[in-house]
């Protein structure tokens, strides 16, 4: 009987310590106390591993007060105050805007440069009356429409354009104390804007704005970033030729939270950027019976500078009484926590592209396809490192260089003063994304 008792509490503690360990690598400290709480000022330094200690009240003395022999060094018995997560953090204890806002601008430049270069087709494929003319632009948009009113007061013509698109960073996610870029998200778009045809040349000015929604996995968290912007734009087509330029600038909001891995509270950020962008195009037209072949180039840019700010840490308001001598010592009991400032951070994606498009004009239909190589410069993304190993190698940061564009559509007439096109397309060869996109558009004339 003994025997089986003896062997009863070994089960049991086996599967205790069991728990302890996956609770330690998944789920809060152990005392639900801020990874940050000022009871160690700026804690997880060296003072916070090798000298901090936590009081077991099984070994207390007869008077129930705390004595020398139940302190215990946090590391040498495993005892981490406040859970293994927080020495653990790299990616999960870093503010989302300094992994993903890279990715936002390049994304931004696409959805806003995109939709200049469709109102441009479309104003010459309305000039020219001819489908063909209404060919596919670099942009990252889906479910997109455009619409024209051409010519409407002294000559100006007035126009609009909406996209979506989703995305997401594809690393391998287990949880948030695993380091991992991994997020997804979408985004939405639209520009108004006005211009005017002189000769051979189109001027026009445009209002844009882009709302981007991301759920950032590798924190626990959520980025959300509104960016409005006003440019210029010029265009000039010979027979063969066409290019176009453009810039702009603007401001953007961005919000932010993630989990504060002590106490599974919400840390709040809030913060604004600057933004200015340019692109250019040049392409050009060579027929061959009803077929046409549409080389072209392709250059954008945008610079988002990222302000300096403060992410709030909720204080420990339930989590433990002051005073509270199993957790404190003497003086030390605090619920407050401290703040993290998040540094300034300049942003910048930059792509240089080259596609083929190649097209069959039936008629008042033109079915195309197309190919594009980009090469792109966008600022990586940096996390934190672990303030302690824990056996678990760190995922490298995503390093975006290239990418593949292959795509096709249709472009039509319908009457006089309706054309417009559909068109899809898929993003690949850039390491750790996922994109896809498909689009529409339509000019109306009068």
């Amino acid at each position: 009987m003994k025997l089986k008792r003896i062997l009863a509490a070994a089960i049991v503690a086996t599967m205790t310590l069991g728990l302890f360990t996956l609770s330690s690598a998944n789920a809060a400290g152990t005392y639900s106390i801020s990874c940050k709480n000022d009871a160690y000022g700026v804690q997880l330094g060296g003072d916070y591993l090798d000298v901090s200690y936590v009081y077991n009240s099984a070994n207390r003395g007869a008077n129930g007060a705390p004595t020398i022999s139940e302190q215990y060094l946090m590391m040498e018995f495993d005892e981490v105050y406040v859970g293994n997560d927080c020495l653990y953090a790299g990616a999960a204890d870093t503010n989302g805007s300094a992994v993903v806002a890279g990715d936002v601008a390049r994304l931004a430049v696409n959805a806003i440069v995109g939709a200049v270069n469709n109102r441009i087709d479309n104003a010459y494929a309305s000039a020219e009356n001819s489908a063909s003319a209404t060919g596919l632009s670099f942009t990252t948009q889906s479910d997109g429409i455009s619409m024209a009113a051409n010519r409407i007061v002294g000559g100006l013509s007035i126009w609009a354009d909406y996209g979506s698109s989703s995305f997401g960073n594809t690393q391998a996610f287990t949880n948030a104390r695993i380091d991992s870029m991994k997020y997804d998200g979408d985004s939405r778009a639209y520009s108004v804007g006005v211009d005017k045809t002189i000769g051979k040349a189109l001027i026009g000015l445009v209002i844009s704005n882009v709302d981007a929604d991301l759920k950032t996995n590798f924190n626990d968290g959520t980025y959300k970033q509104n960016i409005d912007t006003f440019g210029v734009y010029l265009a000039y087509k010979t027979g063969r030729i066409q290019v176009d330029l453009g810039m702009g600038q603007g401001s953007s909001d961005i919000d932010t939270t993630r989990r504060d891995l002590g106490n599974d509270l919400i840390i709040v950020g809030k913060t604004t950027a600057d933004i200015e962008y340019s692109n250019a195009r040049i392409a050009a037209n060579f027929t061959v019976g009803k077929f046409s072949f549409v080389p072209s180039a392709t250059y954008k840019t945008m610079s988002m500078d990222v302000k300096a700010f403060t992410d709030v840490r909720p204080d420990d308001t339930t989590a433990l009484a002051v005073g509270d001598s199993l957790l404190f010592g003497t003086g030390n009991a605090t619920l407050t926590t401290t703040d993290d400032l998040i540094a300034a951070r300049a942003n910048e994606s930059t792509e240089v592209g080259v596609a083929l498009r190649i097209a069959a004009n039936l008629g008042r239909l033109t079915p195309y396809l197309e190919g594009s190589f980009v090469s792109e410069d966008t600022t990586s993304a940096v996390f934190n490192t672990e303030l302690a190993t824990d056996g678990l190698e760190e995922l490298a940061v995503s390093k975006y260089s290239s990418s593949v564009r292959v795509g096709g559509g249709v472009n039509f007439i319908l009457g006089s003063f309706v054309k417009g096109g559909i068109r899809a397309g898929t993003v690949n060869s850039r390491d750790d994304w996922e994109e896809n996109y498909v689009s529409g558009s339509i000019a109306l004339g009068f």
